[in-house]
């Protein structure tokens, strides 16, 4: 009985483990690698249109400044402001609606995913039993949190002042 009593322990510590460096360290980088393809976007827009621009990915702050509340962003495309600011309205929207496009686009498929695995998994579970659900669940969580912060952050892009949107209504007003 002590041995299984020392089973069941250790198990909960793996799993709180795993829990732990999932959104200390996993979630952090995963959000990274969305703003790298939010970013790109913006860069291919200013590309098509001759705009100068330049990301810089530093992956030595991605854990602090996910963590830091007054960190203004993960990353931004800087560029060269007189010459965005010659582009049509068009032009314009292109490049500031590309990012919220590419995090759509992300969420569609993460989202996509996790449907086809979990019906996948079930029939592996249910139907042919064959499947350890520890591995489901891991994955799961680690996608179904790395959602939530990408839905959380595209509804922040699009509303808030520093966001892609707002930043589009004061460049087209000028």
């Amino acid at each position: 009985m002590d041995e299984q009593i020392k089973k069941e322990v250790k198990k909960i510590l793996w799993v709180a483990l795993f829990i732990f460096v999932t959104i200390i360290v996993v979630l952090p980088y995963l959000v990274q690698i969305s703003t790298y393809f939010h970013e790109r976007a913006h860069q291919r827009a200013l590309d098509k249109y001759a705009v100068k621009n330049y990301y810089m990915i530093n992956l030595l702050t991605t854990i602090p400044n996910f963590y830091n509340p007054e960190a203004e962003a993960l990353g931004v495309t800087k560029f060269n402001l007189d010459e965005y600011r010659k582009l049509s309205r068009y032009q314009k929207t292109e490049v500031n609606i590309a990012g919220i496009v590419a995090d759509l686009r992300l969420l569609f498929l993460v989202a996509v995913y996790l449907a086809l695995a979990n019906v996948y998994a079930f029939y592996k579970i249910r139907i042919r039993k064959e499947l350890s659900l520890t591995k489901v669940l891991a994955v799961n969580w680690i996608l179904c949190m790395w959602l939530l912060v990408l839905i959380q952050i595209t509804v922040s892009n699009i509303t808030q002042a520093s966001g892609d949107v707002y930043q589009l209504a004061r460049f087209l007003s000028v």
